[in-house]
């Protein structure tokens, strides 16, 4: 078996003839690219070529989210400008201006919002006219061309962005003002919500016709962000909707909860999900590997290995002692990664030993 087919027989309840390492490793690729601090042994190799020589595959979302295009609308113009250490972007619409602004992070290769879009409720009528005014198309030509560069390393991923409550927070007014808007003026945000939801009828109509056939809900799950009552009244509704209509056309689902999930995740089995991306255990979160797969029962684990295991600090003996535990749990209902990304000052040879014992490890 290649391993598209393992991970497919995974998703599919069979048993693949081995189990899959699949660490994500573009964070830490393009930051040592950057400064210039790459293993010598990596220098003048692609990221598909280190994947390869580590004996790894690459999870697929970073590969096909772009599949999916976003059109705005004719009479709103989305202008974007950057400069060494900032990225602008400004919404021009009928019915006003928006601005956000991101600072540049990890020597460029990362940025975070430091200006949301939407400054106070005021804003909410631009926003509702940029997104009611927004439609999406599927880019076959680049998911065949991806495909190809792929083969079988991996099975075709997309990533849809953060869903209800989440994008609310996380993308368009952070989570200190959208909190307070939550708080003051609930009827505006859930009219709000209610125009997401419009939006991503749109998008799911989009992927539903797609070859693709794993959808990864991209919501960075955290009780810290959305506590019990927020998930409860807000995601769960989401998940359950969203992940019936995806069944109904074949889709696979899973969610990227990569926070702290400890009082989260007895509703797992409510949400309709295939399984859990990115969930770190402890000692980087707030759960065991025990509780977690008690709470996921047979649903997929993708990922399960916490980073700071790859740090220097973590003898390597430790981290052969988890990894064992870990397979010996999930097995084999697990696509196995590092929660949540390799870091930029991770040791790559821990990766390429965890590779080996999942090769020789028999399910």
């Amino acid at each position: 078996m290649n391993n598209r087919e393992r991970i497919m027989s995974v998703f599919n309840r069979r048993k693949p003839d081995r189990l899959v390492w699949q660490p994500r490793l573009h964070h830490w690729f393009e930051v040592n690219k950057a400064r210039g601090t790459l293993p010598k042994n990596f220098e003048g190799m692609d990221i598909l070529e280190i994947y390869d020589d580590l004996g790894a595959s690459p999870r697929g979302y970073h590969y096909f989210n772009d599949t999916i295009k976003t059109i705005e609308g004719d009479k709103v113009q989305l202008q974007t400008k950057e400069d060494a250490d900032y990225i602008y972007m400004k919404y021009r619409t009928p019915k006003g201006n928006l601005t956000q602004v991101e600072r540049k992070t990890e020597y460029g290769t990362a940025s975070l919002r430091i200006e949301y879009f939407l400054k106070s409720i005021k804003d909410f009528k631009a926003l509702t006219y940029v997104i009611q005014h927004q439609s999406f198309v599927f880019d076959t030509n680049l998911y065949k061309e991806r495909e190809k560069l792929l083969s079988n390393r991996t099975e075709p991923v997309v990533t849809v962005p953060w869903g209800s409550i989440q994008r609310f927070f996380i993308v368009y007014m952070g989570f200190i003002k959208g909190v307070i808007a939550l708080w003051k003026h609930r009827d505006d945000v859930e009219s709000l919500l209610q125009v997401f939801n419009e939006n991503d009828d749109l998008r799911f109509e989009i992927v539903k016709k797609t070859p693709l056939k794993i959808v990864n809900f991209g919501d960075n799950i955290d009780e810290g962000l959305c506590s019990p009552p927020l998930f409860k009244r807000y995601m769960l509704p989401y998940y359950q909707r969203r992940t019936k209509e995806l069944h109904e056309a074949g889709k696979l689902c899973t969610s990227h909860w990569d926070g702290k999930i400890g009082q989260l995740i007895r509703f797992v089995r409510e949400t309709g999900l295939d399984g859990l991306e990115c969930v770190p255990p402890e000692p980087q979160g707030n759960i065991t590997i025990e509780e977690l797969k008690k709470q996921l029962r047979d649903m997929i684990l993708i990922d399960g290995i916490p980073a700071t295991y790859f740090l220097s600090l973590v003898k390597k003996e430790e981290l052969k002692k988890f990894v064992h535990r870990l397979l010996n749990l999930f097995k084999p209902n697990i696509i196995v990664g590092i929660s949540d990304m390799l870091p930029p000052d991770g040791d790559i040879e821990k990766v390429r030993m965890v590779g080996k014992i999942i090769t020789e490890y028999r399910i």
